[in-house]
């Protein structure tokens, strides 16, 4: 007799499959950008969810499907909150101290030491699409500096340039030290922009 393929678990006896897919998603995302890559496991996220692990198998296969995923969604959740802070009717300085308080706020782990740590479990179309939801992040920005150049808010300069390196600078949340310096994230948010905005010329 042949061994049988195994069989994927069957659905949940839970609630609405929508509902515990979201809430397992939403879970691993923190938890990767938390703690990483390796120190994730599909208990843990099990049971910070209060589901079976069969439940998180239901939806994502491994681990690595499941990292895919959370950084995706935590990747599109920055673009829609972006995009909605630099669409408002605000000068670019203060709309860009919203962006970086907004992103300062959440505790993560360094993207980029993330991805290296996770890299050897990913498939070169997993990384891919991680990258590609990064850069779809990174455009959006370049394209806020390229409308602000068109109107001579800023200089003219690599717009793409711009945006990496703005997000580079919003890493400092990692920074204990710097931030425990600080009365707020807000404040931080805003010497940074300054930072970014003034450059390292005094001011008359």
């Amino acid at each position: 007799m042949t061994q049988q393929q195994k069989k994927k678990p069957g659905r949940p006896k839970s609630s609405g499959s929508i509902g515990t897919m979201q809430q397992i998603l939403h879970t691993a995302s923190r938890l990767f950008m938390e703690l990483g890559f390796e120190k994730v496991s599909l208990d843990m996220v099990a049971q910070a969810c209060s589901v079976t692990k069969a439940s998180v198998y239901y939806y994502f296969n491994n681990k690595s499907v499941l990292f895919t995923e959370s950084l995706l969604f935590v990747l599109q959740m920055a673009y829609n909150q972006t995009e909605r802070l630099i669409r408002q009717e605000l000068p670019l300085r203060e709309r860009l101290i919203a962006v970086a308080e907004g992103h300062m706020r959440n505790n993560h782990v360094d993207f980029e030491t993330m991805m290296r740590e996770a890299s050897a479990g990913l498939s070169q179309e997993q990384i891919d699409k991680v990258r590609g939801g990064e850069r779809a992040l990174h455009e959006l920005l370049a394209t806020l500096f390229e409308e602000a150049m068109a109107t001579g808010s800023i200089i003219h300069c690599d717009p793409l340039l711009l945006s990496h390196t703005f997000t580079a600078a919003l890493t400092v949340r990692n920074r204990e030290l710097v931030m425990e310096q600080r009365q707020s994230t807000g404040e931080t948010a805003e010497k940074l922009v300054d930072l970014f905005w003034f450059g390292l010329l005094p001011r008359p």
